[in-house]
């Protein structure tokens, strides 16, 4: 991918829905965005070191406005955590997208219930 573009990112093993769009800023720096046209859209900016994989985590900065932040650093604790001196950016974006999915599900459920409930 040339710097600066953009690849559509397909949906990934497991079902679930939100899809993931890869921006390549440069080769230290990707931005991959999440659950595009919802409320619950996200962006993990990846800062890539010149020693990573081997010797140095990549470093992850989540913005998700509808997540507080005590929840967003929560999950990049969870990132951080995965990190075991190997490639690890695509399990983070396959980790962000099933956190994504979810919360869109259950934000469809919640709505839906509600609908109901002011129907009966």
């Amino acid at each position: 991918e040339a710097e600066g573009g953009e690849a559509e990112g397909g949906e990934a093993a497991g079902g679930g829905g939100a899809s993931v769009v890869l921006q390549v800023v440069s080769a230290r720096e990707w931005r991959f965005r999440f659950g595009l046209g919802t409320p619950l859209q996200a962006t993990l900016e990846v800062f890539v070191p010149g020693r990573y994989p081997s010797r140095e985590p990549p470093h992850p900065v989540l913005h998700a406005p509808a997540l507080s932040s005590a929840a967003k650093d929560d999950l990049v604790e969870q990132l951080i955590a995965l990190y075991e001196g190997a490639e690890v950016v695509f399990s983070w974006v396959e980790t962000l997208r099933q956190e994504v999915s979810a919360a869109h599900e259950a934000a469809e459920a919640a709505a839906e219930a509600a609908a109901a409930a002011r129907e009966e």
